[in-house]
């Protein structure tokens, strides 16, 4: 059942990661979370730099036979001064990928732990629609 839909879904998930792999090959690309031992970097003080992936749940549309899923990621940077230029080619690349379009972005900083150190994150926000096969 869906069998078309799950493809069409791994495919387009693919083409996110490789577009973020691709087009920004310095910044570490995570999926939902960052690991553990990656944090630890940050504690010691390695600048925050990365991109968190995540795929949110399906919502139903107007058309009963589309669904529509939010994609969030989530771009953390420290001491950078290009966070909007950044910020706007990772809304090129990936608005670029067919079913995937913008929806709208967040910028705000935050406090490393117990510190004076502020980290950047920009969580920019899309959404892909999905046509399901019944």
């Amino acid at each position: 059942m869906n069998e078309i839909v799950k493809t069409h879904i791994q495919e387009i998930k693919s083409e996110i990661v490789a577009a973020l792999e691709t087009n920004f090959p310095l910044v570490p690309l995570f999926e939902d979370e960052v690991p553990e031992e990656e944090t630890k970097k940050y504690d010691e003080g390695a600048p925050y730099y990365l991109i968190v992936m995540k795929m949110g749940a399906f919502e139903k549309q107007d058309n009963k036979k589309f669904l529509s899923q939010p994609i969030s990621i989530d771009y953390y940077s420290e001491n950078r001064d290009d966070v909007d230029e950044t910020t706007l080619d990772i809304i090129s690349v990936l608005k670029t990928i067919k079913t995937v379009s913008f929806t709208d972005s967040d910028k705000f900083r935050a406090r490393h732990a117990n510190s004076n150190r502020f980290v950047d994150v920009v969580s920019i926000n899309f959404s892909r629609m999905t046509k399901l096969e019944c």
